[in-house]
């Protein structure tokens, strides 16, 4: 035992050595798919996202004492990456921000002249007559960037902050540094090496852009409005079965009273039916398990069907819409809490059944049939049930289901029956 757990060791180590050093020729390049872009970075920079854990010493080494605090900031002012520099101490916030602004620019560096000007001198605007703003252009490749910094006394301390950034694919992406209580000016090598290290790998067609946001927008009304369709059709579809199942009852409740007033007189004079059919049935846990999932899951397989082709069609939607991913994730995992819990449901019911059953004396059900009416024995007291009562009959497996309510059933074994359950059939059939 000892020696397979030091070959996996091993194993373990050979693997890591042989792997690492493709780990680290890659460590210089960082990709942010989201952002559509790729980042060289310097050599020995600490870099930190969301999925960075609380306890990596990463965040010791960038200065930052409060891990979970920085996170909740990641979503507040769109930081999609935080990068430290050891060498000249700078923290970088990488950040992403979107707005109807940049959304009209679009790409900056498709910009006229005029319009980008415009733009450079609508960042250098401020009411603050404290602040000391101060804008250039700063082109970089193929894509321009702006270099925006800004000195302003907040409670007696100085702070300056400095950002250089751009407008891709309708996205602000920019690096941002800051320094407060210091009159030195900030070190913006790291910056700069940054910058120059920014490649954006795919340039968006802004009218394509706003195409398929029309199109997700589409697919999302598309999907809610079947939604609330089906809810409407399932509503009235209830609302019918509803007077139906009222006008039903009361019929059931006429023909009840004259059946117990018939019995009575029949007591009065004395006059006994004749038995026609008996059945002895054991009930078991079993027994009670595979009613209940054929009756939760078998007895209502339209229901499933429709609810399946609902969610079918949502998740294509969702497929086809531009969160697809996440979309279609939710709705797979919520599928599958759904089924889990429709299996704890139904074994909450066996279970709740099963006590019932257990207090009494007998778990063998007696069925005596006469020719208006049956009574069951054994599992309760002798109760009699006349045919009006029974609104469905249904044979799974080796059992006769017999239906007195849409959950409430009695479980007839076939080979239990004295006559044959054959000639059983035939006349429970004809009662229909």
């Amino acid at each position: 035992m000892k020696n397979k757990i030091v070959n996996r060791l091993l194993i373990t180590v050979v693997f890591i050595l042989a792997v690492y050093p493709s780990f680290k020729v890659q460590a210089g390049v960082q990709n942010f798919p989201e952002l559509y872009m790729e980042l060289n970075v310097p050599e020995d920079t600490v870099i930190l996202t969301k999925d960075t854990p609380d306890t990596d010493e990463r965040w010791k080494k960038a200065g930052i004492s409060d891990p979970k605090s920085e996170k909740d900031a990641f979503d507040n002012m769109g930081v999609t990456a935080i990068l430290y520099d050891p060498d000249t101490k700078t923290t970088v916030r990488l950040l992403k921000k979107q707005s109807s602004e940049t959304r009209r620019l679009f790409n900056l560096s498709q910009l006229p002249e005029e319009e980008l000007t415009e733009f450079l001198d609508s960042l250098a605007a401020s009411e603050d007559e404290n602040a000391k703003i101060s804008v250039q252009k700063y082109p970089v490749q193929e894509v321009i960037f702006f270099r925006y910094s800004i000195e302003i006394t907040q409670d007696g301390k100085p702070i300056t902050e400095i950002i250089y950034g751009t407008i891709v694919n309708g996205l602000t992406v920019s690096f941002d540094t800051y320094r407060e209580n210091s009159t030195e000016p900030l070190d913006e090598s790291f910056m700069k090496e940054l910058v120059a290290g920014t490649r954006f790998t795919e340039f968006l067609d802004e009218a394509e852009v706003e195409k398929q946001e029309r199109e997700s927008l589409f697919q999302l009304a598309a999907g809610f409005i079947v939604l609330v369709a089906a809810i409407i059709i399932l509503i009235l579809i209830n609302k019918n079965k509803s007077k139906k199942q009222k006008a039903l009852k009361e019929r059931k409740t006429e023909a009840l009273t004259r059946f117990y007033m018939e019995q009575k007189q029949k007591e009065e004079q004395n006059i006994k039916d004749p038995v026609l059919f008996v059945n002895r049935t054991q009930y078991s846990e079993e027994v009670i398990k595979d009613f209940c999932y054929y009756n939760e899951i078998l007895n209502k397989l339209k229901f499933w069907i429709t609810m399946a082709v609902l969610f079918l069609a949502i998740f294509i939607l969702l497929y086809n819409s531009s969160s697809a991913f996440l979309g279609c994730s939710i709705a797979v995992i919520l599928l599958f809490v759904f089924i889990y819990y429709q299996g704890i449901r139904i074994e909450k019911l066996v279970g709740r059944m099963m006590k019932v059953y257990e207090k009494n004396k007998s778990m063998e059900a007696l069925f005596t049939f006469y020719e208006n009416y049956f009574t069951l024995s054994g599992i309760q007291y002798i109760s009699k049930y006349p045919y009006t009562q029974i609104t469905e009959i249904k044979e799974h497996k080796n059992y006769i289901y017999i239906y007195i309510g849409p959950d409430k059933a009695f479980y007839l074994k076939r080979d239990g029956f004295e006559q044959g359950a054959d000639e059983f059939m035939k006349f429970i059939n004809q009662l229909k």
